[in-house]
């Protein structure tokens, strides 16, 4: 992977030198216990950790891993990337959102729709308004999409082999927009839920191993994530309001229209970035501001630009208040849906 130079890769390598040689001579830890104030010049000076609430491996881990470096760098101190999977998402975000809000403990995920869907599907014991998104650095539609070798060549052959029970299955992330997706425009065509045979699976990887590997017949997923797979994949529709990549497929809602359906709300795809609890920007405003700089710093530089493209990720900068209305609408949408799997 290519690595950050100069004054900044000087600093973090003292730092990180610093702070490992502490470790070793059994140097009291420099945590700060909560409600202790610290002045934002003085901060960071413990490791700060990326939680990632799914396995190794998938789009969020590795934005998490190509970010740990350079922010490590601007902010002066080892930023480590930890793997928390479980309940599609939920057990990571509630273990951040019970960590002091100090800034030390970060979140990485797909803010919608999986941290939504967490809350409003999955129970997870957290609020919406717990959680603060610094930036919308990935936003990737989605895609109805079949094995190449499959014999549905068209979103309308799949449609009609949904409608006989059990033929087809669908990998899913439970709850997720991909699985919502489905079960909404199925509701369009008339076709009972149960008639599709839904495989779950823990994470983006696994789901598009799945398909790629014609395990399962299809799935709704993440258009770019999908990029490593693409090759194995046929596009029957293109989940988005318009064809960014002029995929050779039609929209979903034209497609339904075809079909005589009434078309959905279009749930949309990932959107990506990292995360902090809400109350971090509040209880230590200028550590926030000190993260929210280094963090834009990191993702319009050239340099992670070309790391993000090499490794098949977004990287935008959009900012904490345009990302989080962006977040906020959606979320709003998958409130409204969240009761066809309830």
């Amino acid at each position: 992977m290519q690595r950050f130079s100069g004054a900044a890769r000087r600093r973090f390598i003292t730092f990180a030198a610093s702070a490992f040689g502490a470790v070793a001579l059994g140097a009291t830890s420099l945590a700060v216990m909560p409600g202790a104030a610290r002045a934002a010049d003085d901060w960071p000076q413990d490791p700060i950790t990326i939680v990632v609430p799914f396995k190794a491996g998938g789009s969020a881990d590795r934005m998490a891993r190509t970010l740990a470096e350079p922010m490590g760098a601007e902010l002066g101190v080892p930023v480590v990337v930890e793997n928390r999977p479980g309940g599609a998402g939920g057990l990571g975000a509630t273990y951040v959102s019970r960590q002091d809000p100090d800034g030390n403990t970060l979140l990485l995920m797909q803010a919608t729709p999986y941290l939504a869907n967490a809350i409003l599907v999955g129970g997870a014991p957290v609020k919406w308004e717990d959680f603060a998104f610094l930036n919308a650095q990935w936003n990737d539609y989605a895609i109805v999409a079949v094995h190449k070798d499959s014999p549905y060549q068209t979103f309308a052959d799949l449609v009609e082999a949904m409608k006989e029970p059990g033929k087809v299955s669908s990998g899913i992330i439970y709850a997720n927009g991909g699985h919502l997706q489905t079960l909404v425009a199925m509701e369009a065509l008339g076709i009972p839920d149960a008639n599709v045979r839904f495989v779950t699976y823990d994470g983006g990887a696994p789901l598009r191993t799945a398909l790629a590997g014609n395990q399962v017949d299809f799935e709704v997923l993440a258009a770019n994530g999908a990029d490593a797979v693409m090759d194995s994949l046929r596009v029957l529709a293109v989940v988005n309001d318009t064809n960014p990549d002029n995929m050779d497929a039609p929209l979903l809602n034209d497609a339904l229209t075809a079909l005589g359906a009434e078309p959905t709300a279009i749930i949309g795809g990932n959107i990506t970035g990292l995360l902090v609890p809400a109350a971090f920007e509040t209880d230590y405003p200028e550590r926030y501001s000190k993260l929210v700089a280094a963090y834009k710093t990191v993702v319009e530089s050239a340099e992670y630009k070309d790391i993000a493209a090499q490794s098949g990720l977004g990287s935008d900068w959009v900012g904490p208040e345009a990302s989080q209305k962006l977040i906020d609408d959606a979320y709003q949408a998958l409130s409204k849906l969240s009761d066809v799997v309830n």
